[in-house]
């Protein structure tokens, strides 16, 4: 059995102090209780609220798509790291913004090298987000492989990069999660996050190269506030995809 659990799935424009009626976090995620994917200052606002203050008490592994706020924060990381060692996945630049800590063991990614973390294959792939390529700063996806089941997580980024497509091509995945920061409008972050629209056309491209296994699901995440509809109205959309619709709290069981 693999789980997967949604911690947060609203992209940097939620605000945590002013909630009215649905919400979402910012972004991550939680796999088979102890690989974290992202680490941002929401996470803790989670457990709370789920009744489970010791919800990351088992986390063994980090792994950080990028070192914009609402993905990554120091003291969420040091907080965990406080009761337990644990592998911190991530570039140089966010090493250097944590700096030494006896209970941290960094695993330095680079693009395209395959890396064993405990239980975990983790293969980084470049995103077309906005803090790659600056030195050893990126923005990474990240297919994550355990107990015969794969994954693609895909969060920010806008489209997919060629060496990107090239290596996902080379994998049949059980679960496909995309960025899907703007709705079916146009908006100036079309260039580094997702549409609708280009959602329906990578779609079916994944069709079209049989990319998911036979009850491979597909999900849309990190959804802004103020570029789609209700949750109801984007989960009708992307239904029409085949495509699930994430929400804070959503869990999957593969």
């Amino acid at each position: 059995m693999f789980e997967f659990l949604f911690l947060g799935t609203g992209a940097a424009d939620w605000d945590i102090k002013n909630r009215n009626g649905f919400f979402r976090r910012n972004s991550a995620a939680l796999v088979n209780n102890n690989l974290m994917i992202d680490c941002g200052s929401h996470i803790f606002d989670f457990a709370n609220e789920y009744g489970n203050r010791e919800l990351y008490s088992s986390v063994s592994d980090i792994i950080i798509t990028h070192s914009h706020s609402d993905h990554f924060c120091k003291h969420s990381v040091l907080k965990i790291a406080q009761n337990q060692k644990i592998r911190l996945g991530c570039d140089g630049n966010i090493k250097n913004i944590i700096g030494e800590n006896e209970n941290i063991e960094f695993v330095v990614f680079e693009p395209y090298k395959q890396v064993h973390m405990g239980e975990y294959i983790i293969t980084p792939l470049l995103a077309n987000h906005d803090v790659v390529a600056r030195g050893d700063c990126y923005a990474f996806h990240y297919i994550i492989e355990t107990g015969g089941k794969k994954i693609f997580y895909g969060l920010d980024g806008a489209w997919l990069l060629r060496p990107t497509w090239q290596e996902m091509k080379n994998h049949k995945f059980d679960l496909m999660i995309f960025d899907c920061t703007v709705g079916d409008s146009h908006d100036w972050r079309i260039f580094e996050h997702n549409t609708i629209p280009m959602l329906r056309a990578m779609v079916k491209e994944i069709a079209q190269q049989n990319l998911l296994n036979q009850n491979g699901r597909l999900v849309a995440s990190h959804l802004a506030r103020t570029l789609h509809g209700s949750h109801e109205q984007t989960e009708r959309i992307l239904a029409e995809l085949d495509m699930l619709t994430a929400y804070d709290g959503m869990k999957l069981n593969l």
